[in-house]
């Protein structure tokens, strides 16, 4: 990597709200610190683990034996769910209490904060060890959980996070974003705005990196159909089609559902597999309301290490976002890993940088209108990736190129090595900066 490393072995806290034990910080977090602990960082990892997780002392035991067999302490705490916001509170007020005594032991350079409960907790680490502060927002969080009908638009809750946002945008000293499209609002327009507006920091002084959800490309890449997953679900003579991750109200599955189905009318051999954490009934629920049979599909959870089998299987990936203003901010880990996977992907256009990284139409399609009759007509457009017995020997060069190109987590770890240099050599703050006192 380029760029002027310091002489000194940095420091940094890092402090997520998200489990690492959890397949999300599998792939998003625990490879993102080993990389960079291999790059000579002392990191110290502070994060928030389930209940189903912590009961796991194996999987508890061999984490905390990888970690610190590349010099990282971990310092996990109970992930509290009932009831939400005084369990909420009670995580905060444990994590800054924990927080503070890592801080005074290790007198960190870089507090890294990953979303926004994260860097509530990173506004006390600052300020306690005069730490420079890298508030990591991921997406636009207080909209998301609009979306999610965790906050009501325009309620106590959305304003407060609001409030919360423009003072960790105002103290940060580095923010990281995970699209163009988000880093572009945030300096153009509605938080540069409003930071002005009430007499704090311009944001467009702050440094901004945009690091997207990447994806470990040794790990995912194209591998032979799994025989053996193939026959324990009896889909040896089946074209699969799928999706991995989340299944919530941001995410439009009747539409998937409806597009498989359409799909479905032209390769009767079809099967949807989705692999998910949340309640299978809520999924095959709404498989079965846009006309599949319970045959059809498979849901079930996977373990992080079998996702890459999985998708072995996978002739196309499909998922659809509902277009809004936070899913601008957003990046999908599982769009790296089907095309690291070499598996095309069906999904909608507007949302985060997709647009960018799939308008070649190479690597799948971009749909521009979800209504059913365009959904029947681009199932159609879909069919020739369909034929043969597997994706075509030039599509899976397409994708896996495109997700080297914009996926790569080699590259994210060196984009967050290079951020944290740059703050290295710059004076530890002496004073809270000026934030802002209004609401968006």
């Amino acid at each position: 990597m380029s760029g002027v490393r310091s002489e000194k072995r940095l420091e940094v806290l890092y402090v997520s709200y998200d489990g690492l034990l959890e397949p999300l910080g599998q792939s998003q977090i625990v490879r993102y610190v080993e990389g960079l602990a291999a790059e000579g960082l002392q990191l110290k990892v502070l994060s928030f683990e389930k209940p189903r997780d912590l009961e796991n002392a194996e999987r508890l035991r061999l984490l905390r034996e990888e970690l610190e067999s590349l010099g990282i302490a971990w310092f996990p705490l109970p992930y509290h769910r009932h009831p939400r916001l005084l369990a909420t509170a009670w995580d905060v007020a444990n994590g800054v209490a924990t927080g503070l005594k890592l801080v005074e032991r290790y007198r960190p350079d870089v507090v890294h904060a990953r979303s926004y409960v994260a860097g509530l907790m990173g506004l006390a680490f600052k300020a306690a060890g005069r730490a420079r502060f890298v508030f990591d927002m991921r997406g636009f969080w207080p909209e998301e959980r609009v979306e999610l009908r965790l906050f009501r638009q325009q309620g106590v809750l959305y304003r407060a996070s609001k409030r919360l946002e423009n003072r960790l945008l105002a103290a940060a000293d580095h923010i990281v974003v995970l699209t163009e499209s988000a880093k572009s609002i945030l300096r153009e327009r509605e938080a540069n705005a409003r930071l002005i507006a009430h007499g704090a920091r311009d944001v467009r002084e702050i440094p901004m990196s945009v690091i997207p959800c990447c994806v470990d490309l040794e790990r995912y890449r194209p591998l032979p159909r799994d025989p053996e997953l193939s026959g324990r679900y009896r889909l040896d003579s089946s074209v699969v089609i799928g999706n991995i991750g989340a299944f919530n109200h941001r995410y439009l599955v009747h539409e998937m559902f409806r597009f498989a189905f359409h799909l479905k009318a032209h390769r009767p051999d079809l099967r949807f597999v989705y692999l998910t954490e949340q309640d299978p009934a809520a999924v095959r629920n709404a498989a079965k309301s846009a006309g599949f049979g319970e045959e059809d599909v498979v849901v079930l959870r996977a373990e992080p290490k079998d996702v890459p089998r999985w998708l072995s299987l996978f002739r196309l990936g499909v998922f659809f976002l509902r277009p809004s203003y936070a899913a601008k901010a957003s990046s999908f880990t599982k769009l790296g890993e089907f095309l690291a996977a070499g598996v095309p992907v069906v999904t909608n256009t507007g949302v985060g940088d997709v647009d960018k990284i799939l308008g070649s139409g190479r690597c799948g399609l971009l749909l521009p209108g979800l209504t059913d009759r365009e959904l029947s007509a681009f199932a159609r457009k879909a069919l020739p990736l369909l034929e043969g017995n597997a994706v075509a020997e030039g599509i899976r060069v397409h994708c896996r190129s495109t997700a080297v190109e914009h996926f790569a987590l080699a590259e994210g770890v060196a984009r967050y090595r290079g951020l944290y240099d740059s703050l290295a050599s710059a004076p530890r703050p002496t004073a809270e900066p000026q934030v802002a006192a209004g609401m968006g």
